[in-house]
């Protein structure tokens, strides 16, 4: 659930950047694959989690599986949102808006694994899951910045913070998938 997650919405949070650097000749094509990207994260709420279920360690794991359902369905919901954009040329503002909500619910989840995940998984387990929602909450503000509040001269930045990010939320997703990444208890 976690690897598929960080994995498509990676690939949505590249896409949108590059449409923030001016790559794309239309903003349709990344309304496009943006949206189809955020449906198909939806796929990961219906998986089993890859790490943070206790199978392994026999840990009931009903709480960390909760927040990271919710922060499927929050990204989800903005990879959405982001498409409608592109596809019919809506307000920017609101998705900027969107992002503040994005942002403390990201927040919370990092502020939950960080806590959490160290007693009950390991170093491997809670250095990964905090440090992809980190890196989420991190895009989700400086979006917030750029699109709700229009500082227009942080476009450049908000749109290479974005690529980064999202090349190492895909990473992260990349190594919890091959099992690099595994619960150690």
């Amino acid at each position: 659930m976690e690897a598929v997650f960080f994995i498509l919405i990676g690939a949505a949070l590249f896409s949108h950047s590059w449409y923030l650097l001016e790559l794309y000749p239309d903003g349709r094509t990344m309304g496009i694959f943006v949206a189809g990207l955020g449906l198909a994260s939806l796929i990961a709420f219906t998986m089993a989690p890859m790490v943070i279920g206790g199978q392994a360690a026999g840990i009931d794991a009903l709480a960390e599986t909760t927040m990271m359902k919710a922060l499927i369905i929050l990204w989800a919901g903005y990879a959405v949102g982001v498409g409608a954009h592109g596809l019919w040329d809506f307000d920017e503002r609101a998705i900027g808006f969107y992002s503040a909500f994005l942002a403390i619910g990201s927040l919370i989840v990092l502020i939950y694994f960080a806590v959490e995940l160290q007693d009950r998984y390991g170093d491997g387990v809670s250095v990964a899951m905090s440090a992809a929602t980190l890196l989420l909450t991190v895009l989700a503000g400086t979006i917030f910045f750029y699109l709700a509040v229009p500082f227009n001269m942080l476009r450049n930045v908000a749109a290479w913070f974005i690529l980064v990010g999202s090349m190492a939320i895909g990473a992260i997703g990349l190594l919890i998938l091959t099992t690099v990444i595994k619960v150690t208890t």
